[in-house]
Order: structure tokens, then C-alpha cells, then sequence
């Protein structure tokens, strides 16, 4: 099924797995894995859909974040002298 023959509004919402997957860096397969792991999808006319604002939302719902800022480290202390 040719793109240009979908409705305009349906193509400004959804966009195909493989384009989707080209535009986010990812091949195919690893997105039928998030797809697996919840990423919202529609399959249509022997195509798999990814709705594009939930796409996004998915995955930057996947981000993790530190609990807790990194340990600072601690100074050394150069107070040792040397004498000769």
C-alpha cells in the first residue's frame, strides 16, 4: 500500500516501523523488540504503525535517571613534608 493513497491526517499521526525505526537510529528488529516491551503500535494493510507522539513518549519514559548525584571525591591532603 503506497503511502501517497493514506489519508493525509492518518500519515500526520502514524508513521511505518521501518521509518520510525530509521529516524530513531534502530534497525527494525530492535524496534519489534519495544514493541514486545510496550511501545504502542497499530498494525494496518500488512504494516506495522507507530503512532508518532506516543512513540516519542515511550521511549523518553524509558530513560533512567541517577537517584543520587555522584559521590564527590575527596581531597587528597598534602600536608606530609619532606625533609632532607
Amino acid at each position: 500500500m503506497p503511502s501517497e493513497s493514506l489519508d493525509p491526517h492518518f500519515l500526520a499521526e502514524y508513521e511505518k516501523e521501518s521509518d520510525w525505526a530509521k529516524g530513531h537510529g534502530i534497525s527494525q528488529r530492535t524496534s519489534a523488540r519495544y514493541r514486545a516491551l510496550g511501545l504502542p503500535f497499530l498494525t494496518f494493510g500488512g504494516f506495522v504503525w507507530i503512532p508518532k507522539q506516543e512513540g516519542r513518549q515511550w521511549i523518553a519514559s524509558r530513560v533512567k535517571r541517577r537517584r543520587y548525584p555522584p559521590r564527590q571525591r575527596r581531597q587528597a591532603t598534602t600536608t606530609a613534608e619532606i625533609s632532607a
